[in-house]
């Protein structure tokens, strides 16, 4: 049965709180019982590191460092939807990332052994915002479904058929979280934002910082570093981590 690491929640739960004291952007002067929405591709240079549990090769661990990243990047693709009206908000954000790697195997000479890792994280919440100055607050709950697929083969020169070994599951965490942003002048503002939960993993979390420009009044660059992490019993990928820097535009309207 997946259970909390009381320890760890703790902790991720004293960071969630201390976020709240990060500077948050400043709101546009849209009125407060309009609808305003923003949409926000990005672009998440990530390092991945995962556990992999292989029925021929044990436990594999997949190690993607950010300097391997462009060699090792298949796909990607990332996004953020946000509407907010009043204190009350929601939001959608969805990443998919596939990455694949090859390497010399230890089992033989000339034999190689790839890993091809696709995961899925589609975090959708409501928010309410408890702050407005002068640092900007709110406060989130909702769901978070995440999917991993594997894919390990052994490929050698001295057998015309390799092994593989290939994987996917989905499953669903309850997430809880915080947001801050901070103005520092009329264009530039700090963010910080930071998240737990758990159900399907025994425990996922993701922290962000970063900065945001308004370029314009509908038009905000964004740029930061973001970390995300799951752990879980008895399946194919047991642990999993990504992190590393990320930029997107977002746009208001």
């Amino acid at each position: 049965m997946n259970t909390f690491d009381g320890s760890t929640l703790a902790k991720l739960c004293g960071l969630a709180c201390a976020l709240t004291w990060l500077p948050i952007a400043a709101q546009t002067g849209i009125p407060a019982d309009t609808w305003q929405f923003e949409i926000t591709p990005y672009f998440w240079a990530t390092a991945a590191r995962a556990d992999i549990n292989t029925r021929f090769l044990g436990t594999r661990k997949l190690d993607v460092p950010f300097s391997k990243l462009a060699s090792s990047l298949d796909f990607g693709a990332m996004g953020t939807i946000e509407a907010r009206k009043g204190p009350w908000g929601a939001l959608m954000d969805v990443q998919y990332v596939k990455l694949g790697t090859s390497k010399t195997s230890i089992l033989a000479p000339l034999t190689n052994l790839n890993i091809t890792y696709e995961q899925q994280i589609w975090t959708l919440g409501a928010f309410y915002r408890v702050s407005e100055a002068p640092v900007v607050v709110d406060v989130l709950g909702g769901a978070r479904y995440i999917y991993a697929k594997t894919d390990v083969g052994v490929t050698s020169i001295f057998a015309p058929v390799g092994l593989s070994d290939a994987d996917s599951k989905g499953w669903l965490d309850a997430v809880v979280g915080v947001r801050a942003l901070y103005p520092l002048d009329d264009k530039w503002s700090l963010l910080g934002y930071a998240d737990v939960g758990g159900g399907g993993s025994n425990l996922s979390w993701q922290v962000i910082a970063g900065a945001n420009y308004r370029y314009s009044q509908g038009t905000t660059i964004k740029f930061g570093y973001r970390y995300f992490s799951f752990d879980r019993n008895n399946v194919t990928v047991t642990k999993a981590s990504l992190g590393g820097p990320y930029v997107g535009v977002g746009f208001k309207f």
